[in-house]
């Protein structure tokens, strides 16, 4: 597994939708909460949701596999 797809997996269970208020919870616990609204924080995790499942599921470039 490439440095790339292992980077694209833990974005992708890091920044699952279901987690959302495990990332409240934690912030508020460190004394920084999150102060942007419900809908925007979901369309954040789930654009770095989906730019870790890019990362995970794209091929490689490899110059050699271009003949």
């Amino acid at each position: 597994m490439m440095v790339r797809q292992k980077v694209g997996v833990i974005l992708m269970l890091l920044f699952l939708p279901i987690n959302q208020p495990l990332w409240r919870v934690f912030m508020d616990h460190l004394g920084k909460p999150i102060l942007i609204g419900e809908i925007y924080f979901l369309g954040l995790s789930l654009s770095i949701f989906l730019i870790g499942a890019v990362l995970t599921f794209s091929s490689g470039l490899n110059s050699d596999s271009i003949d």
